[in-house]
């Protein structure tokens, strides 16, 4: 199963000024999300489809799985900078 990948207007306006090689690290970071979503930590114990991962030492995103629609939503992204 191959999941698609959304960015929320919040993350995108978040990723304004991310320099290259954190937005590389960040693309990175996803494009393995779209075949192990799961491989991220559960952001709330009672609801799991809510994850956070790193990219790289750059910075943490927050994403939404849902596992029916086959789509990742990227809701937030924190990098150093």
């Amino acid at each position: 199963m191959t999941y698609r990948v959304t960015l929320h207007v919040s993350a995108l306006s978040q990723m304004q000024g991310i320099p290259e090689v954190a937005l590389d690290a960040l693309i990175s970071r996803t494009a393995d999300l779209i075949k192990e979503p799961w491989d991220a930590r559960p952001l709330y114990r009672d609801d799991p489809d809510f994850r956070m991962t790193t990219f790289g030492d750059f910075g943490v995103m927050y994403f939404k799985v849902d596992e029916g629609r086959e789509l990742i939503t990227i809701f937030n992204v924190t990098w150093a900078g």
